[in-house]
């Protein structure tokens, strides 16, 4: 029988869940500089192809939409590889034809190139939040989640100034070269570090993993199953399931206009250099990363103090009218060519914008009905994502092309009001109901 004593000299947990993460948001850091390098050597590709905005618009739906595509099976493979492997191949896969993207030389294999590396990428989502399913502690998800997750502005603010530099010096092709070689140096890192559940891993010691069980357990050692599956489909077929699907839809478009335009719409507008339109790009991606490193303290502090209905409303609704706010007054900023105040504005609503994730995205998180099922679950909404961000990328450069960057980007705020409606009116007042909730009714 353990008495006090006993527990006094149990050993410090071991951090090897912390280790997990920092990879992934390296690996997401990665990613990110693989897709915003594109935005960057625009101008130079138009230059030496002789493109124009909506033929750039056809390359970046090309990605788009088979990264979109590719969510729905990636997240079941990635349930079936499970994480060691599945990232393992996703981040080697897409790091090749980010070297590839090099050595495109007509309009047909751009589009090619770019669409194969889009199934690459497709399974990183999913791929995070089963790690957060397997890795993370029950008060840690929404941190879990969105520590990784802050790569995803890490990389365009580190990855657009590089993009910039290596551009006007070596030559667009070097910017995919140089990020694609480092995706894959990252590979033996993980494959050599991680394991698919805490269990599995020779560095975890009991205590960490009694830390860690009341969020993963056992479920997370076998592969999904197709009751895994018709059970997560009611659920996401319920009220709280279309709400999900409502606010991973509309936010799809929002945050395709600013991760993937945003250096674009510097040049355009205020006609500045290739290497200044990506530095100033970065400074907004810095209120990007720095959303995403607060979203998941905040969110896992308001659930505690007011359940996870109205924590989750209060986390993505009070940014998201700030967002609203701070975009309505950018667009002025822009139309008076004012640079600075619009940085910082888009900067800020960037911030605003991120500081939402830990609450709504972790929703899909909830709705697994287990861990084995999670990156299948997150693999469908975030391919409903990723499709409005394809449709994205057609409708703002037609946009775009017929009334400039400013009227493209003002239309994201749009989508930021429906956003509202479906957290407010159509998720229930108590939000996501549990997984042992969940469980008990599916199986009456």
């Amino acid at each position: 029988m353990n008495n006090p004593s006993d527990s006094a000299r149990e050993p410090a947990r071991s951090k090897v869940r912390i280790l997990v993460f920092l990879l992934i948001f390296f690996a997401i850091a990665i990613n990110y500089m693989d897709r915003v390098n594109f935005s960057v050597a625009v101008p130079a590709i138009e230059k030496q192809f002789g493109f124009n905005i909506a033929q750039i618009g056809e390359i970046a739906f090309a990605w788009t939409l088979t990264y979109a595509v590719f969510n729905f099976p990636g997240g079941w493979i990635a349930d079936k590889l499970k994480l060691r492997n599945a990232f393992s191949l996703a981040i080697g896969w897409w790091s090749i034809f980010t070297i590839l993207t090099a050595v495109a030389y007509s309009f047909s294999s751009w589009i090619v190139i770019r669409g194969l590396m889009g199934v690459g990428e497709a399974p990183v989502w999913p791929l995070n939040a089963k790690a957060t399913s397997t890795w993370a502690a029950p008060g840690e998800r929404s941190t879990t989640y969105t520590m990784p997750g802050s790569g995803q502005f890490v990389g365009p603010a580190v990855g657009s100034v590089l993009s910039g530099l290596i551009v006007a010096s070596l030559g667009w092709q070097w910017a995919f070269i140089i990020f694609g070689l480092l995706g894959l140096a990252w590979v033996p890192i993980w494959y050599t570090m991680v394991r698919d559940t805490p269990e599995t891993h020779p560095w975890v010691n009991q205590a960490e993993l009694r830390y860690i069980q009341g969020a993963s357990g056992a479920l997370g050692q076998s592969a999904v199953t197709r009751e895994d599956m018709r059970m997560a489909a009611r659920v996401m077929t319920s009220r709280n399931g279309i709400g999900v699907f409502l606010t991973f839809l509309t936010f799809g478009y929002i945050l395709f206009t600013f991760l993937y335009w945003l250096p674009s719409y510097m040049y355009f507008t205020f006609h500045l250099s290739i290497v200044k339109s990506a530095a100033w790009s970065s400074i907004s991606y810095g209120g990007g990363f720095l959303g995403f490193m607060i979203s998941g303290p905040i969110n896992d502090r308001l659930i505690r103090r007011y359940g996870n209905g109205k924590g989750r409303k209060i986390g993505s609704g009070v940014p998201m009218v700030l967002m609203i706010i701070m975009m309505l007054i950018a667009v002025e900023t822009s139309k008076a060519h004012a640079v600075i105040p619009t940085v910082v504005l888009i900067g800020l609503s960037l911030m605003a914008m991120n500081s939402t994730v830990g609450s709504w995205a972790v929703n899909a998180i909830d709705l697994a009905p287990n861990p084995r099922s999670t990156a299948f679950v997150y693999g469908i909404y975030n391919g409903v994502l990723n499709l409005m961000g394809a449709a994205n990328s057609i409708i703002l450069t037609r946009i775009a092309g017929s009334s400039g960057f400013i009227a493209a980007f003002s239309s994201a705020i749009l989508f930021m009001v429906v956003f509202l409606v479906g957290l407010i009116f159509v998720i229930d007042h108590r939000g996501v109901i549990s997984t042992k909730e969940r469980l008990l009714k599916l199986n009456q």
